[in-house]
């Protein structure tokens, strides 16, 4: 009996039923993107205050820039502790952050390697290529970071495992490497591989893929994206170098990983602390340094903060001004053809129908469209746009069910508080 009517209902307003249908489709696709990305706002200014909020950062660099310093410096016998000292100290204080990160690019074998992995692809640089041990080998992005820099930004894995504190060691055989996600469809976990890390040709094995859009605040770029990168770990080397090839692999190593941005808390006795430590350490180990600025990421931190709150502001007018405008029109749609289905209702009541049934019938009539359309809007949204995720689609779910009931409540109204017998009066069906 149920199905029969409700065939009998599709059948008559196939037309009027199929417009109800896409409109509300429709409204719901983009009431679930207005969601997923005021929830991804809120994400990521979270994210923002979490990682900057009331903290000062100065970005270290050593003075051995000039060739002839340098020179000087590396002709020392002791130079290679020194920097292994100076480091090593920077990195287990407890009186700052220090931050390593590098982006040098590595050379691997390349087996198709798609080309938005190519160092330089983005400002359209020639793939780079070199015959190491009789084999081919690309350029890929690259980027280094330390223990302390990993923690900092929050990064994790989606697959496999997270760096630990013995991957920052020189006690493991094989390098531990992290994948941004992109590379997904590239490698395994579990693969191993061979790099080629300046002028150093070191195994590799993937333990881990980074969750999507992981980024870091690296070289003024706000958002500097991973998905298209290998981590390597930059290790701190305790034993010293048995040949030629290790001892300038760490030398150009520890030159890059203490070239960082040392973060502590944004207040005067904090920043003299962390200034004195410093003097302290360099001193110690015999090294020459600099800083070149004070949080050198605060402006760009002050002026994504804003944009996200300006954006997010804009978003949510339109979103309110989208919502109440097609609420409004699909209600209105909704309320106009359930009017013409009084006379039918009446009749249905002559025949021994009671206003509770006729009630359940009309509201089937209504939530089989909201219905209908949500789950449209879920394939959509989540297995073809990749867009929000099951908590955005709940809301969507709990807005369907009360706009199904509250769509219902006029006519509802109508059939239980008036005499059905007017109804009958009404002006017959129409055949849409």
């Amino acid at each position: 009996m149920i199905l029969n009517e409700l065939k009998f209902y599709l059948k008559k307003y196939k037309i009027m039923i199929l417009i109800l249908y896409l409109q509300t489709t429709l409204f719901l696709i983009i009431l679930g993107t207005f969601i997923a990305f005021i929830e991804e706002l809120n994400y990521e200014s979270k994210n923002l205050q979490q990682i900057y909020e009331g903290k000062a950062i100065y970005q270290l660099i050593d003075r051995y820039y000039d060739g002839d310093e340098y020179q000087k410096f590396t002709s020392r016998p002791d130079y290679l502790n020194s920097l292994k000292n100076f480091y090593k100290e920077l990195h287990t204080s407890n009186d700052f952050q220090f931050l390593s990160m590098f982006d040098h690019h590595i050379l691997i074998k390349d087996e198709g390697i798609p080309l938005e992995m190519i160092e330089g692809y983005e400002n359209g640089r020639e793939k780079y290529q070199q015959e190491i041990n009789d084999k081919l080998y690309t350029a890929v992005k690259s980027f280094q970071m330390n223990a302390q820099a990993l923690d900092f930004f929050g990064l994790d894995v989606s697959e496999g495992e997270i760096w630990d504190e013995q991957d920052f060691s020189d006690t493991q055989k094989i390098m531990p490497v992290l994948l941004g996600n992109s590379y997904r469809d590239v490698y395994k976990i579990g693969d191993e591989l061979t790099i080629n890390y300046y002028q150093k040709t070191i195994p590799i094995k993937i333990i881990g893929f980074l969750e999507p859009n992981s980024n870091v605040y690296f070289k003024n770029d706000t958002q500097f994206f991973l998905d298209r990168y290998i981590l390597l770990p930059y290790i701190d080397y305790e034993k010293q170098p048995t040949s030629d090839i290790d001892e300038k692999f760490e030398q150009i190593s520890y030159f890059a990983m203490i070239n960082g941005y040392v973060v502590t808390e944004n207040n005067p006795s904090s920043t003299q602390n962390m200034m004195q430590r410093i003097e302290a350490i360099a001193q110690k180990a015999s090294f020459e340094y600099s800083f070149i600025g004070l949080n050198p990421h605060f402006q760009q931190y002050r002026g994504l903060m804003t944009v996200l709150q300006e954006d997010k502001m804009l978003v949510q007018s339109i979103f309110v001004s989208f919502f109440i405008l097609n609420l409004i029109m699909i209600n209105i749609i909704l309320l106009l053809q359930q009017n013409r289905r009084l006379s039918f209702f009446a009749t249905h009541f002559i025949n021994g129908a009671t206003k509770w049934h006729l009630v359940r019938m009309q509201w089937r009539e209504i939530s089989i469209i909201w219905l209908a359309a949500f789950s449209t809007n879920f394939i959509i949204l989540n297995q073809i746009l990749k867009i929000g995720d099951y908590k955005t689609q709940f809301y969507l779910l709990i807005l369907v069910i009360v706009m199904s009931i509250i769509a219902c409540l006029l006519p509802t109204c109508k059939l239980i508080f008036n005499p059905i017998v007017n109804f009958l009066h009404n002006e017959d069906e129409g055949g849409k």
